[in-house]
């Protein structure tokens, strides 16, 4: 768990990162969440890290998310690049960029809604590749991507050849060619560092390829990715579920209690299903199917419980500086982070279709 004072910290910051006001910048969270050894969690002690499962990942996400969205989600960002490194095996990227991250001197970015849409059939990768014996080089618009730290980020991309071969690539903030837009202006987590990337002739050497198979390696770490999002929507509806407990009076238990008391059931469902899917080495389809419903129905329950904090809480709550307020506006943004409920919804009505004998197969085999 994080210290107390680091845990005051964030949560004393929450509304002006969320805001984005001047002043306040993301960076300070990053490196709390370095110092207190949280981006160390479920990383090999070979690779830096401290050793643990995905599991304490998730929690970490939570325990962040429940005291500021918007310093849970960089982390979630920083996390997920992370992850994609220790998978990638490739030993330059291991060594001499991952530490960086580690300590929170650069960031990591997850340039993979894209590709994950990809995965879904939803829309084609948008960044076009061309590789020959000694580079690789990218072309293409990239509308939005976090943790986007001016001039200090790593950011994680997926392309395609002429020849239909995709590709993941890490990109250096500095490298020519590759330009960062303004930041984008959020409803809220506008200290997210959130903005556009346009790829212009960039050229890398090989080094910095983190698979040059994206058919086999995306969906390998999708599983990692999708908990790890758990974490945010699980924070929040803690959150908002304890703010309600203390909310509860004489003159509304009868109308409150009841809901109250379903929603924490709910939740507590949700957690041992996150905590027996973030144990399993390999995912079958089935169990890809069980990770969407999860992340759809926790999303959900974030959502209502916030806005049940709202009315436990009254016009208090509605208060522009209020956290339930800030709550509301920071709930709004999970629904339609990649991959959306939506999106998610969709690939689970195409799964349905699939026939019962494909349950047993492993996923990476589809």
């Amino acid at each position: 768990m994080l210290l107390q004072d680091s845990t005051l910290q964030l949560s004393e910051c929450a509304g002006y990162f969320n805001d984005g006001l001047n002043g306040f910048s993301i960076d300070k969270s990053l490196i709390t969440l370095a110092r207190s050894g949280y981006l160390a969690l479920g990383l090999s002690s070979s690779l830096g890290g401290s050793g643990g499962g995905l599991s304490d990942v998730v929690e970490a996400i939570a325990s962040v998310s429940e005291q500021c969205l918007t310093s849970g989600f960089v982390f979630w960002c920083q996390r997920a690049f992370m992850e994609y490194l220790s998978a990638s095996g490739n030993h330059y990227l291991q060594s001499e960029i991952l530490p960086m991250v580690l300590k929170g001197e650069l960031s990591g970015a997850t340039g993979l809604s894209n590709a994950m849409k990809y995965l879904a059939g939803i829309e084609k990768l948008r960044l076009q590749v061309e590789i020959d014996n000694e580079n690789v080089t990218i072309n293409g618009f990239l509308p939005w991507a976090s943790n986007l730290r001016p001039e200090k980020f790593v950011i994680a991309v997926a392309g395609q050849t002429d020849c239909g071969k995709s590709m993941v690539i890490a990109v250096p903030a500095d490298i020519s060619g590759l330009n960062r837009g303004e930041d984008l202006q959020l409803l809220g987590l506008q200290a997210s560092w959130t903005s556009s990337l346009k790829f212009n002739n960039v050229q890398l050497c090989h080094s910095w390829i983190i698979s040059d198979n994206g058919a086999e390696f995306l969906p390998k770490i999708r599983p990692a990715f999708l908990l790890m999002q758990c974490g945010l929507a699980l924070g929040m509806a803690r959150r908002s579920l304890k703010e309600t407990r203390q909310s509860i009076n004489t003159n509304n238990r009868e109308v409150l209690a009841s809901r109250l008391g379903a929603s924490t059931a709910t939740l507590s469902n949700l957690e041992n299903h996150i905590s027996y899917l973030s144990n399993l080495s390999a995912f079958t389809l089935t169990q890809m199917r069980q990770l969407f419903e999860v992340r759809v129905k926790l999303t959900r329950l974030a959502v209502e419980v916030v806005q049940m904090e709202l009315e436990a809480k009254g016009g208090t709550g509605y208060l522009k500086p209020s956290g339930t307020a800030r709550r509301l506006r920071e709930v709004a943004f999970l629904p339609v982070l990649t991959p959306s409920l939506v999106q998610l919804e969709t690939e689970l009505y195409r799964h349905r279709l699939v026939k019962e004998k494909s349950d047993g197969l492993p996923y990476n085999c589809h």
